[in-house]
């Protein structure tokens, strides 16, 4: 039994930061329902790569889902929402504040239907934000990190991954499994409040509390690091790599795989020391990692105990030998053709994967009317005819 099999999810999330946690609900088992419009989530038609009908966008976080067509916007299809509200656990959106009010799904609606449901909102500054749009990319701005990275001397630039957008999306999900664990003891859901802007904030920990401690504005490092000396990427004769010295102890490690002599050693043996003198040691320890290739180097790190990895391009970094261990690439079935996807990174001793592929637009909205809500097919019929619902009708 999967943990969370027992746990019905509606999905009213559109794009990504919402998708991206009603997923990993999904994975670990929950009945996620898609709840989608006529036309369907924006990103089932994204460029550039489409597979029969269905972008890989949509594909990245709607696997083992449902999807079940509603119009919210006619009374009817507010109606069967309601249905499905007494039946669920939680409801779950990344609408613009104001909008769930409009369509009457927020949770003062939905909890007087149903007093144990649980509803989660993730937007982009919380639901007293105010209703201006956010994207990934205006949260990082807002937040700080874009600030912090880059090269010192260069602009700043935004993350490689939509650290705002999947930050909120996680932290949806630790609210909403807390909340159930609250309810065991109230007998009652609550509202969860899922702001990006918070969850990229939280993310600073040790360079926020540097700051509110000392007023010192943190400048870019590039990839080094406030704390310790060398903690950055080096280039070698091909790629680049990672090399981590926190501790003293390690240093003479590094000083023994790489040949630095003892004069070195000697002069930088402390942290403080390492610090204090960033520019010279760097510029010392790169002309040397110039000499071989990543793979060279890392062989010989390894197996002195230094800590260290190769900066991989996207294809080194899924074809290594701990992401195929982890089953961190996994495949699903498409009409008839097998695509790649990425896998679930929680791992768990009683949890089994099993990924089905994303659904097509409103295919489970009849099995989903019938078997959960009991309409017979007349009323099914009958709804889709004033275009309530979209569904194949099933014999």
């Amino acid at each position: 039994m999967k943990p969370l099999e027992k746990v019905c999810v509606l999905d009213l999330s559109t794009t990504l930061s919402g998708p991206s946690g009603s997923m990993m609900l999904a994975d670990l088992g929950a009945e996620v329902i898609k709840i989608e419009t006529p036309q369907g989530d924006g990103t089932r038609n994204f460029p550039p790569h489409i597979h029969k009908g269905m972008s890989m966008y949509f594909m990245a976080y709607n696997r083992n889902k449902k999807s079940v067509v509603l119009d919210l916007k006619t009374q009817e299809g507010k109606d069967i929402f309601y249905d499905m509200v007494k039946h669920a656990d939680i409801v779950w959106d990344n609408f613009r504040p104001g909008v769930k009010e409009k369509l009457k799904v927020d949770y003062d609606t939905v909890s007087k239907i149903n007093p144990r449901i649980i509803s989660c909102s993730i937007t982009g500054y919380g639901s007293d934000g105010g209703r201006r749009p956010s994207y990934d990319l205006c949260v990082q701005a807002l937040s700080g990190a874009m600030a912090m990275t880059g090269e010192a001397d260069r602009p700043p630039v935004k993350l490689g991954v939509p650290m705002a957008d999947i930050g909120g999306g996680w932290h949806g999900v630790v609210g909403v499994l807390a909340a159930l664990v609250a309810r065991q003891t109230t007998g009652k859901g609550q509202m969860v409040d899922i702001s990006m802007l918070d969850s990229l904030v939280s993310l600073h920990g040790y360079e926020a509390t540097y700051y509110l401690y000392s007023g010192i504005v943190p400048e870019r490092l590039g990839t080094g690091h406030r704390t310790s000396v060398p903690y950055q990427i080096f280039a070698t004769k091909d790629i680049y790599i990672s090399l981590v010295v926190v501790l003293d102890k390690q240093w003479p490690l590094l000083c023994d795989a790489i040949g630095l002599d003892e004069e070195v050693r000697q002069k930088y043996a402390t942290n403080k020391v390492r610090l204090e003198n960033r520019n010279e040691l760097v510029a010392i320890i790169q002309n040397v990692l110039l000499t071989k290739t990543a793979d060279e180097w890392i062989e010989r790190l390894e197996k002195a105990g230094v800590p260290c990895g190769a900066v991989n391009p996207l294809d080194r970094a899924l074809s290594q030998e701990d992401v195929k261990r982890r089953n961190m690439v996994v495949s699903v079935k498409h009409k008839g053709d097998e695509i790649k996807l990425l896998g679930n990174p929680i791992k768990m001793s009683d949890n089994t994967d099993d990924f089905r592929c994303p659904p097509e637009l409103g295919a489970d909205t009849y099995s989903v009317l019938k078997d959960m809500l009991n309409y017979d097919d007349g009323k099914i019929k009958q709804l889709q005819s004033i275009g309530a619902i979209a569904c194949e009708q099933k014999e």
